[in-house]
């Protein structure tokens, strides 16, 4: 804990981000949370917060009732700071039994395991001789088909369970026999050692001596495969899912096990009768049961209101009859195997204790087993469930709040993995068909729709009116449902199923599974008696979600259709007569003959209506333009709380201003009423889905700190796993960057952004070389393949992140997709085009015009980050008319234009120098319109016309032949026609992913652009060619990389290897060099005489080339690697000296080993100022890397001799 007047105002960016005052900021919110966040006024004379109380994020569990509380002035000018510490006096319990994964690695348990499924099936024990298929059998045939499956279930436990009883004990011993072994050994072996020093220096070794060597590897290979299943196991319960070969980060599991203990302990309850700390455990656990048991049971619903509810959602909205016969379908086998390969693994079992991963190896070495699981799964569609999947453990994970109160723990439902198999099923199915019933609003846990869609559309809404409309008391109400997933009526949930068309069977086997289950309430350990859950969809299915998205449609659509909100729309913006063009409406022609013409699909684009609503599942968002319009809002939430038990914490619920003024009148409402209230003048953003909502950049930069405060800290826990450069990569990669990945698909790069990116970027980089010299940036970001690790360029990806809005309007339009409409309109707005064709075609041309939408621009930078969009033979010609004449426009060598087309004004287009025939479906150019009386556009309409002389001014060749520019064309011209998406075809447009492949844009994926986009995507495609000078990295091939990464030696080699190979080894020249004050000479440290560069540093130092010539005397390599030189070679090039022939693996490993045990002992010998000694480093190679060497498939190396085999590249 730290605490006490700092008189320092750390709420203040100013001041927190000053010289002196920053690192000591950094480091507290970097290790600690601050009890009193809200930063109130504790000096009030300065009117500043100067007092604080810091608990170490560990602590934050046990952290509760922090108080503000005001003293008598005459006893002190400060305010009172208090917070109570929950001491940690936990009883924790035995817990569930678990099936530990790691048994199906232990061949003697699966030898037990397959010889008891064997007996199992065929009748010898627990019953399960086979009997019919019972998919389509009747009642009484489910029944015996979920009676043994209960009992190959309890089977597969007690299996498990006899043979892992004393199993920890027994590994110990193990252990501990081993480690004896090995030392009787390493005895004998030191004793013919000492003999064979004895007689003189000869290279005999005794047979006995010999023997005992060998004996200490195999033993050692032992002991080192026992402490490997202890460290998976300890993977297991940190839920760390990736270990390094050779990785022993029991350090960093240890820790990270502690903190999920630590998210799950309650330390105490507040009784929620009498208020007193409760602390034992059978009082905690009342109290939970209590609770629950309150949550649970249903009030009666209003069947009126769920009539009228219903009334709303309009009668095409409906599932077919061919759409519930799919979802009725029975399984396969071939659909139970697709679902156990795709099931998740080290996840947690429910009751029964058995995982993914048994069923997962049963369905692969026993066909009686999934043809009993598919009959079991078959019977669940009739209603018949096995009676452990109506019984459900749950765990409490802490959210955030007062840990003594139940609200601020979030219910987990652990959901046995067989009856997870039939949601899933049921989920997947569900998928194909709710889109066409889940309006486009609603975004959570829906295929192709995003949860940023939200995040977009709201920034884009108040950057909007800030600056156009900021005196438009519009508002969004962000409301709290009150556990939204655990007060779902079962009453409700089945009317709403029915009214959209689900099968009855269905849904009564629904209502039965969910409604029909106990739920055992397990805290510390401790697992409470059942509570039978009459409403409510349990946290952990994988149906869940879907259901509740059903469930709460009915409120979405009424608040749709809902005549009392009127939503938020752009509000109209004031263009420059010289940007605001005049586009032409494009007519179709049928064909009919009777000019029955429509206007094609941009032309009769209409601007979206109005949003009201925006929802990520419970998540809902309102839109309001008064405050007469709460009360309309009210009656709707009442309507849906009547009819489906759902209730609303009006107390969580927060008001944003969304042009961030403060409006009196909703200011007012705001203190009458109890909610919460934010504008410009708030101290930070308001988090949204995981976005912020902010007006200022102080808003924007108090939220970004925040995030990099949690990256700073993941980056602390993640260095004690000590990772070499390759597998610090890929961590940094999925457990850093990726938690910015959401955030920076809605906020938009530049100012505030521009420089949080640079500080996460250095987070990042010291992270992975926290050494010196360095890796560039841009080297790190380089594939594998060339030397570099791997790594998203965040600043990059933050534009590539964006790509998937451009992507779409590329695509047909999606009725799911509403963010296409509202960026296409944004476009027309801000600059009065109709098409959205000039912006992709010229997006610096418009740059200007949408800088006051940060979504925008943002968009604008990635476009001109992409290959230029040009005109394609394969577009229409209509498309051309919306195109601006300065930008296609060009002159005629040796003619004079009337006028320099760039110096025309962006508001002129192609139709104002031509025109659209429908019933022809062509571009007039020649026929003469009372538009072109224009001083301005009839020189240009006259220098473009081929009949009246030669032409001064001419559009590109693919526009040139596909407007009528002269008599004859009438003729010969194609018909075409009218537009049917936001963008013509861009199949042309591509970007290069190598020097011989293309990918499309529309179809681009955010590592090929990122790749397209590196600094040395050129010299990488060009590499081979002379007179390039490469750097060290690109000196390898790609082919000699992929050997490196995929060297199975140990872990720590990689790094100094790495290093070596990119030339960024601190030898004493190059420290001489930068730090000339410190290091005052470039000789030596070991040897004193020459000076140090690399070459001295790895192989020229006359101590290491005597330490290179024991280490191939013991590896027996001398007439591979006969010099100095050739070990050097092989180190930075992979190949032998004389052919230039690639190495062999195994000698690769050897050497790569040697040379990491060589970096360690030269770094000891120059820091601890020690001499070099040869026996020293000699020894240290056999201690390192002695079992490694025994393991290498040389035996030739082994017999005294060598041949090796060598490959080419």
């Amino acid at each position: 804990m730290v605490m006490g007047d700092f008189n320092i105002h750390l709420h203040s960016l100013s001041t927190s981000r000053q010289a002196d005052v920053a690192p000591f900021v950094h480091w507290l919110r970097t290790h600690f949370v601050n009890c009193h966040p809200d930063g109130l006024a504790t000096f009030p004379k300065s009117n500043t917060c100067i007092d604080y109380i810091f608990g170490h994020s560990s602590l934050a569990p046990r952290l509760t009732n922090s108080q503000f509380l005001y003293m008598p002035s005459r006893w002190t000018d400060h305010s009172l700071l208090t917070v109570e510490m929950l001491p940690a006096t936990a009883s924790i319990g035995p817990g569930s039994w678990r099936f530990n994964p790691t048994l199906l690695d232990d061949k003697e348990f699966v030898a037990l395991l397959n010889a008891t499924v064997s007996l199992f099936f065929s009748g010898a024990v627990g019953g399960g001789s086979k009997g019919v298929n019972t998919s389509q059998g009747s009642s009484g045939d489910s029944e015996s088909t979920v009676a043994r499956w209960e009992s190959f279930k309890l089977l597969l436990k007690c299996c498990a369970q006899k043979y892992t009883r004393s199993m920890k004990a027994r590994f110990k011993n193990k252990v501990f026999t081993l480690q004896l072994e090995r030392i009787r050994a390493l005895s004998t072996s030191v004793s013919g050692v000492e003999t064979r020093n004895a007689i003189g220096q000869t290279d005999k070794v005794s047979t006995a001596s010999g023997d005992a060597e060998q004996q200490v590897r195999q033993l050692e290979v032992l002991i080192e495969n026992q402490i490997q299943k202890e460290t998976s196991q300890n993977m297991l319960r940190s839920a760390t899912r990736w270990l390094e070969q050779g990785e022993r980060s029991n350090k960093y599991f240890y820790r990270s096990i502690k903190v999920r203990e630590s998210q799950q302990t309650i330390q105490s309850l507040k009784c929620s009768t009498t208020g007193d700390i409760l602390v034992e455990a059978a009082a905690i656990n009342r109290e939970a049961q209590g609770f629950y048991q309150r949550l649970y049971t249903p009030d009666a619903v209003d069947a009126e209101a769920v009539d009228t509810l219903l009334g709303n959602v309009p009668t095409d909205v409906r599932l077919s009859s061919l759409d519930g016969d799919m979802l009725m379908e029975l399984p396969t086998r071939d659909v139970l195997l697709s679902l156990l390969t795709h099931a998740p693994k080290s996840k947690s079992p429910g009751l029964d204790g058995l995982p993914f991963e048994l069923y997962q190896y049963l369905a692969g070495v026993s066909t009686d087993f999934l043809d009993l699981l598919v009959d079991v799964l078959g019977a669940a569609f009739s209603g018949v469930f096995p009676p452990s999947w109506q019984q459900t453990r749950m765990v409490l994970l802490f959210k955030k709040g007062d840990p003594q109160l139940l609200v601020n723990w979030r219910p987990l439902s652990l959901i046995n993995s067989d009856a997870k198999l039939f949601t899933k099923l049921i989920a997947n199915r569900m998928n194909k068909v709710l889109p066409k019933l889940i309006n486009p609003y609603q975004t959570g846990f829906l295929p192709h729709r995003l949860i940023s869609d939200n995040g977009w559309l709201n920034h884009l809404l108040m950057s909007h009116l800030r600056v156009v409309a900021p005196d438009l008391p519009q508002v969004a109400v962000l409301l709290d449902q009150e556990k939204a997933y655990d007060r779902v009526h079962p009453e409700y949930l089945c009317r709403v199923l029915l009214r959209f068309g689900f099968p009855g069977e269905l849904v009564s086997c629904l209502s039965s599974l969910f409604f029909g289950t106990k739920i055992s309430v397990s805290i510390n350990g401790w697992l409470g008696a059942p509570v039978p859950q009459l409403r409510g969809l349990r946290q952990g299915d994988p149906l869940s979600p879907l259901l509740f998205n059903l469930a709460f449609e009915p409120l979405l659509r009424s608040l749709l259709a809902c005549p009392g909100l009127s939503g938020v729309t752009l509000s109209p913006v004031d263009i420059p007569r010289k940007w605001k063009p005049s586009p032409v409406e494009v007519c179709v022609d049928h064909g009919t003959g009777a000019r029955n013409w429509t206007l094609d699909f941009v032309s009769g684009s209409v601007s979206p209506p109005p949003v009201k609503i925006l929802s990520y599942a419970d998540d809902l968002e309102v839109f309001l333009s008064s405050p007469e319009e709460w009360s309309v809002l009210l009656s709707v939430l009442d309507l849906y709380g009547r009819a489906s038990n759902a209730k609303v914490n009006i107390s969580k619920t927060v008001l944003v201003s969304l042009s961030g003024m403060s409006h009196s009148a909703w200011v007012a409402f705001a203190d009458s009423t109890g909610l919460q209230w934010h504008d410009a003048h708030s101290r930070g953003a308001v988090r949204y889905l995981g976005y912020p909502l902010y007006h200022t950049e102080s808003q924007l930069q108090d939220y970004l700190d925040g995030v990099l405060v949690k990256v700073q800290r993941h980056s602390n826990l993640l260095k004690q796993r000590n990772l070499s450069i390759r597998g610090a990569g890929l961590v940094a990669n999925s457990l850093l960057l990726s938690k910015v990945y959401h955030l920076l698909r809605v906020v938009p790069g530049g100012g505030v952004t521009a420089s949080w990116l640079k500080s996460l970027t250095t987070v990042v980089r010291e992270y992975l070389v926290s050494f010196r010299p360095g890796i560039a940036w841009s080297t790190l970001c380089l594939p594998r393949k060339f030397g570099g690790v791997g790594l998203v360029d965040i600043a990059d990806q933050s534009l590539a992140l964006h790509l998937v809005y451009l992507q779409r309007l590329l695509r047909p339009p999606s009725p799911s997709d509403f963010v296409s409409s509202w960026l296409v309109y944004a476009f027309q707005v801000y600059t009065g085009h109709k098409s959205i064709l000039p912006w992709f075609c010229f997006p610096g041309l418009y740059q200007s015009r949408v800088s006051s939408v940060p979504a925008l621009t943002h968009l604008g930078k990635l476009l001109l980050r992409l290959p230029k969009l040009v005109p394609s033979s394969g577009w229409s010609a209509s498309w051309f008319l919306d195109l601006p004449l300065c930008s296609v426009l060009s002159t005629v060598p040796s003619v004079r234009p009337p006028r320099d087309p760039s110096s025309l004004d962006p508001r002129f287009l192609v139709s104002d120098v031509s025109f659209w025939q429908p019933d022809l479906g062509i571009v007039d150019g020649v026929t003469s319109h009372l538009a072109w009386s224009s001083r301005v556009l009839r020189p240009v309409f006259l220098a473009l016309n081929r009949d009246r002389g030669p032409v001064s001014l001419v559009f590109p060749p693919v526009m040139d032949s596909k407007i009528v520019l002269s008599q004859a064309d009438y003729f010969t011209m194609p018909r075409s026609d009218g537009a049917t998406s936001w963008m013509p075809g861009c199949s042309h447009w591509t970007v290069s992913n190598s020097s011989r492949s293309t990918a499309p844009v529309a179809r681009l994926s955010l590592g090929a652009l990122r790749r397209y986009w590196h600094p040395a995507k050129g010299t990488i495609t060009s590499r081979m060619g002379p007179p390039l000078k490469l750097p060290a990295h690109l000196l390898l091939s790609p082919a000699l990389w992929r050997l490196f990464w995929f060297l199975e030696m140990p872990a720590k080699a990689f790094t100094p290897w790495w290093r070596l190979l990119h030339d960024r080894v601190p030898h004493r020249s190059w420290c001489h060099k930068i730090m000339p004050t410190k290091v005052l000479s470039p000789a030596c440290a070991l040897c004193g005489f020459s000076s140090e560069d690399l070459y001295h540093f790895v192989v020229g130092c006359h101590v290491k080339s005597f330490f290179w010539q024991d280490v191939v005397s013991l590896l027996s390599l001398q007439e591979l690697l006969p010099s100095a030189s050739s070990i050097c070679l092989v180190l930075t090039t992979f190949c032998s000296g004389s052919d230039l022939l690639v190495i062999d693996e195994d000698v690769l490993i050897a050497l790569g080993a040697a040379y990491s045990t060589l970096w360690k002992y030269h770094w000891q010998c120059v820091i601890d100022e020690e001499p070099w000694i040869a026996s020293a480093a000699i020894n240290m190679v056999r201690q390192d890397h002695g079992t490694l060497f025994s393991s290498l498939s040389l035996a030739s190396v082994q017999a005294g001799t060598l041949a090796l085999p060598v490959i080419t590249v």
